[in-house]
């Protein structure tokens, strides 16, 4: 099989809500015990500390997902993602991880017209000069994953709150979370952008292309993300697919005549890499870069029919050899 030759078979139920609930008790409380076991000495022990962390991701992923996952022998589209966040931290993942840094990759590939507007960087939120922002921009983390806030105006929020809590990201070290080897050492810093809006005043169009060896195998569609939030998965060729997530499908959406563009721009990004989510942004018909993730969803990505977590692991010849 091929990337954008995904069949449709198999159909499984969502596990049940008590599971979910009831791992994520034991995770959490797990983790809690081998974070404090081991932390001491899982710093001078790298391969302690992969253990470590291999064994909180398991858990993590077996609540979320429903299955017990195998990372030594990855088959699915989440272990082998999950294989990636314990080993796969190469340099250009770590520098493409990294929200600033990521920018000038996407301008050594010939799209610097994609990255939104870049109003500062800073290391201690003591540098923001408050009054010198625009009336509405995005303030986010360069470390880390929902570490964001939109101010759509500022005279309408507690300014001393959003400061606050751009101190405390800087405060965090986004790995001990995630385990997320990619993470580690990527510099704490800060970053103001321009808030993008469509002409309905809401925020843009999110399209994330699932690329594997330079083909995008599926194109998932977050619409009205802080309203009536949609998931609406496509093919390469923007073909409906029969999938889907924790959100409901707007099953009348018709992606519009840019994004075939856009498919090609996903896939020049993620050429470098046997697999990687590229996100993008589309306004009023211009394109924007969003991010390059290369752990999706932290390896806890649940799909209907659950058979499509095999399906995406099948087009994913990942590189082991490290």
């Amino acid at each position: 099989m091929t990337a954008g030759q995904l069949d449709h078979r198999v159909r499984q139920p969502e596990p049940s809500g008590h599971f979910r609930r009831a791992g994520t008790r034991v995770a959490a409380a797990l983790d809690a015990v081998l974070c404090a076991a081991i932390r001491p000495v899982a710093g001078a022990f790298p391969g302690l500390a992969r253990a470590h962390d291999s064994v909180i991701i398991k858990h993590r992923m077996r609540q979320s997902l429903g299955y017990r996952p195998d990372l030594r022998n990855p088959s699915t589209y989440n272990e082998k993602l999950g294989w990636r966040i314990l080993h796969g931290a190469t340099p250009l993942i770590r520098r493409t991880t990294d929200k600033v840094a990521v920018r000038g990759y996407v301008a050594e590939k010939g799209h610097a017209d994609l990255l939104i507007p870049l109003l500062g960087v800073y290391e201690d939120v003591r540098e923001i000069v408050w009054d010198d922002l625009p009336d509405s921009f995005v303030l986010k983390a360069s470390h880390g994953c929902e570490m964001n806030i939109i101010v759509r105006d500022k005279s309408a929020v507690d300014r001393d709150a959003v400061l606050a809590e751009a101190g405390s990201w800087l405060r965090q070290d986004y790995y001990e979370s995630s385990r997320e080897w990619a993470y580690r050492g990527i510099p704490r810093r800060l970053l103001v952008e321009k808030l993008l809006l469509g002409a309905d005043g809401k925020v843009p169009a999110d399209f994330k292309f699932l690329v594997f060896h330079g083909r995008t195998a599926a194109v998932r569609v977050h619409l009205d993300r802080f309203g009536d939030h949609t998931v609406t998965f496509f093919g390469r060729d923007l073909e409906p697919l029969p999938v889907r997530q924790r959100y409901p499908v707007n099953v009348d959406y018709v992606p519009p005549p840019e994004v075939a563009g856009m498919v090609d721009i996903a896939e020049g990004l993620a050429a470098d890499f046997d697999y990687a989510r590229v996100d993008l942004y589309l306004v009023d018909g211009r394109v924007w870069f969003g991010e390059i993730t290369h752990h999706d969803g932290n390896a806890q990505v649940w799909f209907q029919p659950v058979d499509f977590d095999r399906r995406l692991g099948e087009l994913w010849h990942q590189d082991r050899s490290r």
